[in-house]
């Protein structure tokens, strides 16, 4: 009997073995499929479109009429500038009364010109909790176009500043927030100079070629370039630790797969989801109107406000007269066929 031992003990042990590498081949034939990523196709039937217009065209009586005709759910009314606040913002008003949810641009102050930073944290944050407690948006935007001396005086590191200060805000009111969206032109800036910087010459020179005007090319590796990229790269390394809960951009490029790019970019470069407050188009093409609203519904983003205003660098869906032209033909046409 005691020979046999260790025969049994042998055989006992090779039919564990085997019974555990069939267990475990039988758990992953049966594995439960991973949960899709923020990067998967957002499911059909979900609309994350909203407009922005000429502030003549939300306040005249067809204004809302045409966002309502175009089938948005989001709208982006005029800034609100804090050291002007008031206690009321009409064009606010105007877009909740249709049943339209604000993506709300708060600045601190300097119409007609750059905003400078708050001096006073404590008493930005007062001023701002009174409009988000009357408004409560859908998501707080935290200045505009931040890396752009137009629009923007202070440093990377007083913006992180400045939005962190907003979002604490924000996130004691149940509101997501955001930055307020790098130009078009850095974003895309970025992306090329990251392929550079990754050894991947080919796909910069491709990028390039279907991202930038021919004027733009030639900007590519002056110093105004690096700059730009110096303090955009700053500014997105702020945004999570700021407290964003997104990460914003402004996009105004025809090329669906570049915009494919730069989200991709900008979810790997912040670890957050990927939304516009300004995505719009240089041309009355309707093709790519559709085209890039094609893309944004692939990519998932959940906001995507479209600039139909009228500016040297954008066309608007409208004219003055609230007649849709071409583009604003596509858009709705788009919304209608495809979404809810």
């Amino acid at each position: 009997m005691n020979t046999l031992k260790p025969v049994i003990s042998v055989w006992l042990v090779l039919g564990l073995l085997s019974f555990g590498l069939l267990f475990f081949a039988n758990c992953s034939l049966d594995r439960v499929p991973e949960e899709p990523t923020a990067t998967a196709p957002r499911p059909t039937g979900q609309n994350p479109f909203g407009l922005m217009l000429p502030s003549q065209l939300v306040r005249s009586s067809q204004g809302m009429e045409i966002a309502k005709a175009l089938g948005v759910v989001y709208f982006r009314p005029s800034a609100i500038f804090l050291d002007e606040w008031n206690g009321t913002c009409p064009e606010c008003d105007i877009a909740l009364k249709a049943g339209l949810q604000l993506v709300l641009t708060v600045r601190n102050n300097g119409r007609g010109q750059a905003t400078s930073p708050p001096s006073d944290l404590a008493a930005y944050q007062r001023t701002l909790s009174q409009v988000l407690n009357k408004y409560r948006p859908a998501v707080l935007v935290v200045e505009n176009e931040e890396n752009s001396a137009l629009f923007y005086t202070g440093t990377p590191e007083e913006y992180a500043a400045q939005l962190k200060a907003a979002c604490q805000v924000a996130h004691q009111k149940g509101i997501p927030c955001t930055n307020g969206g790098p130009v078009s032109f850095l974003v895309a800036l970025l992306v090329y100079d990251h392929y550079l910087e990754s050894g991947q010459t080919a796909a910069a020179q491709d990028f390039a070629t279907r991202a930038f005007t021919a004027e733009g090319q030639q900007l590519l590796n002056s110093p105004k370039a690096q700059e730009q990229i110096r303090k955009g790269k700053a500014l997105l390394a702020s945004y999570r630790a700021a407290g964003a809960d997104y990460v914003n951009f402004h996009w105004y490029i025809a090329d669906p797969q570049a915009l494919g790019e730069a989200v991709a970019y900008l979810k790997a470069q912040t670890g957050l989801p990927v939304i516009t407050n300004e995505i719009g188009q240089h041309s009355d093409d309707p093709n790519q109107t559709t085209a890039i609203m094609g893309k944004v519904v692939e990519l998932g983003l959940p906001i995507a406000v479209w600039f139909s205003v009228d500016a040297p660098k954008a066309r608007g869906l409208v004219n003055m007269d609230g007649t849709l032209r071409p583009t604003g033909q596509a858009f709705q046409r788009f919304i209608q066929q495809n979404l809810k």
